[in-house]
């Protein structure tokens, strides 16, 4: 019977340390998901952040650029003739939307005819199709 106390002992032994490192990967998996969650806040964050000093960069370029755009200065004057340039171009490209909305191209002259259904004319038939099998051999 000793051996089977022993035996018992050893296999109890082992189950409480199984359940040790169960526990403490159980554990350690719990803190690396509560690790997880809060990186992705945290990053949610930053994003927002980040979104907030672009929208302020760019409402500072507006305003510099609508104040500054008769006379820039320094490197800023290729940036405001560029945005000059393209804002031209953006008033162009909606007139030519608008006028093409309103069916008016100077460029193309279209005319409509009325196409009547003569009663002389026959219905096309299997006959007046070319069928695969019907062309010459090459």
């Amino acid at each position: 019977m000793a051996d089977y106390n022993e035996i018992k002992g050893n296999v109890f032994s082992a189950l409480g340390t199984a359940a040790d490192i169960t526990r403490g990967l159980v554990g350690k998996a719990a803190d690396k998901t509560k690790d997880v969650a809060k990186i992705t806040k945290l990053n949610m964050e930053l994003n927002s952040e980040k979104e907030t000093v672009q929208k302020a960069y760019l409402e500072m370029g507006k305003l510099y650029y609508e104040t500054h755009k008769s006379a820039p200065e320094g490197f800023f004057v290729q940036l405001c003739d560029e945005i000059t340039l393209a804002n031209q171009h953006i008033s162009k490209l909606n007139v030519e939307i608008d006028g093409l909305k309103a069916g008016k191209s100077s460029d193309i002259s279209v005319e409509f005819t009325e196409v009547k259904d003569d009663a002389d004319t026959k219905p096309a038939s299997d006959e007046d199709f070319v069928k695969e099998d019907d062309k010459p051999a090459e």
